[in-house]
């Protein structure tokens, strides 16, 4: 559900995130200490850059407080995002999150983000 409504739905309010929780961001967005920053430094500015995204998901693991997630978020590349002025072309980013969760919110979170692939899909080769 968190998945669904904080990259589809494009809520923006983290409701399913304990108000104290502390997500681990990637390299370039950092680290949130509740869940208003997760909203404002990662959700909202996800959602200003790109239009019309939609989601794949590969897969979802969970046992005991903690579940894992590997999945793709593609979006029409609309605005500035980590510095890179809209492109207007379709982007994907592949994401891998884990989190742990008590008393049906989540309490910790964990992101990889392939910056590489999403730059690589804006026409952005990071390496060259």
């Amino acid at each position: 559900a968190a998945l669904h409504e904080d990259y589809r739905l494009h809520a923006g309010d983290a409701r399913w995130w304990s108000e104290s929780m502390v997500w681990y961001g990637p390299g370039g967005v950092g680290t949130a200490h509740s869940s208003l920053e997760y909203s404002t430094h990662w959700l909202r500015p996800l959602h200003a850059a790109f239009s019309n995204v939609t989601m794949a998901i590969d897969i979802v693991v969970c046992e005991g407080s903690y579940c894992g997630a590997h999945f793709y978020l593609y979006g029409i590349h609309t605005g500035t995002w980590l510095g890179e002025e809209a492109t207007g072309k379709r982007v994907s980013i592949r994401c891998g999150a884990h989190a742990r969760i008590e008393m049906g919110k989540i309490q910790e979170g964990w992101m990889i983000v392939d910056f590489p692939l999403a730059f690589h899909t804006m026409g952005v080769d990071l390496f060259g």
